[in-house]
C-alpha cells in the first residue's frame, strides 16, 4: 500500500478495506457501493493519484486550489503537483460516459452548492464578458433547471456544470486524504451516549474534556439534489468543544463538520496542537 494510504489509515485508525468509506465520510459524502462500482472505481482511481503526491509537498485544498485555477475561478499559483492531480481528476470524469456520468452524479449524492459551482465554472470557462451578477443569475438558471428534466434532457451546459461539479467534489476527496495521511491526532478513548461522543486528554497536569455533538443542520442547498438511497433524508452537522480544569475555565470549539467522524479526527488534532503549544483554549 502507498505509504500516504498506510498514514491514513493509522490516524484514522480503520483498516485499510475501510479506508475509502472513513475518507468519505471525512468529505460529507456516502460511502460508493461494494464491489466495482463505478462510483468506487473512480473514488479509488483518484485517491491513489492522490496518495502518489509527494508527503510535505502539498497543503490541504491544493488540489480543490488547482481545480479552481483551471476551471477559471481562481487566479493563483499552485504547486505543480496539485496540478497534475486537477488533470488527472479532469480526465478521469472527462472519459465518462452518459450513463456512468449519471451514477457519479447520483452515487455521490450532489448538492445545489455543488451543481451551482459547476455551472459558475462552465460560465467561466465560456469567458462570458457580462457583469458578475449576470455571470451568477445565468448559473442559478442552470441549477434550476436541473429539476425540471431528467439526464436525457440534459443540454450542453447541464452535462459540463455536472462534469465540473464532479471535478470539485473528487478533488475535496484528495484533499481529504492529504489532510489526514499528514495530521497528527492524539488517539482518545471514545465513549458514546445519546448520541453525543466524550473523551479526555491530560495535558500539563490539567484534564481537558473533549465534546462531539450535533450541530445545526446544514442549509437545504446542501441536501443532496437527487436523494441517494444510503443518507439520512436530513444530513447532520458535527461539532467539537474542549474545555480545561474542574470548573471549565476555558473553553474552545469548532464547526460545523459532515460527519462525527470528521469532528472526532478534529478534536483529535486540536489536542494534539494544545499539547505541543501551537494553540491555546
Amino acid at each position: 500500500m502507498d505509504d500516504r494510504l498506510s498514514k491514513a489509515c493509522v490516524n484514522l485508525r480503520v483498516v485499510p478495506v475501510d479506508l475509502l468509506d472513513a475518507l468519505c465520510s471525512l468529505s460529507g459524502r456516502p460511502s460508493p457501493p461494494s464491489g466495482s462500482h463505478p462510483v468506487r472505481r473512480v473514488y479509488e482511481h483518484v485517491l491513489h493519484a492522490a496518495a502518489s503526491l509527494p508527503l510535505g509537498a502539498l497543503q490541504p485544498g491544493d488540489v480543490s486550489a488547482a481545480t479552481e485555477v483551471r476551471a477559471g475561478l481562481l487566479n493563483a499559483d499552485v504547486p505543480p503537483p496539485s496540478d497534475a492531480a486537477a488533470r488527472c481528476i479532469q480526465h478521469t470524469v472527462d472519459d465518462l460516459g452518459p450513463a456512468d456520468l449519471w451514477t457519479l452524479v447520483h452515487g455521490t449524492a450532489m448538492t445545489r452548492d455543488d451543481l451551482a459551482w459547476g455551472a459558475a465554472a462552465t460560465l467561466a470557462r465560456e469567458r462570458l464578458e457580462q457583469p458578475d451578477s449576470l455571470g451568477e443569475i445565468a448559473a442559478q438558471a442552470i441549477v434550476d433547471e436541473f429539476a425540471e428534466r431528467t439526464p436525457c434532457r440534459w443540454g450542453r451546459h447541464h452535462s459540463d456544470a455536472v462534469r465540473s461539479a464532479l471535478y470539485r467534489t473528487l478533488a475535496d476527496l484528495a484533499d481529504v486524504l492529504l489532510e489526514v495521511s499528514e495530521s497528527s491526532p492524539t488517539p482518545l478513548a471514545w465513549s458514546t451516549h445519546d448520541d453525543v461522543r466524550r473523551a479526555s486528554a491530560v495535558i500539563g497536569g490539567v484534564v481537558h474534556d473533549v465534546l462531539v455533538q450535533n450541530a445545526e443542520n446544514p442549509p437545504s442547498s446542501a441536501q443532496p439534489v437527487w436523494q441517494h438511497p444510503l443518507p439520512p433524508a436530513t444530513r447532520t452537522a458535527w461539532q467539537w468543544r474542549i474545555t480545561n480544569g474542574p470548573a471549565c475555565r476555558a473553553s474552545h470549539g469548532c464547526g460545523p463538520f459532515p460527519s462525527a467522524l470528521a469532528a472526532r479526527h478534529a478534536a483529535e488534532c486540536a489536542i494534539t496542537a494544545l499539547a505541543a503549544g501551537r494553540c491555546s483554549l
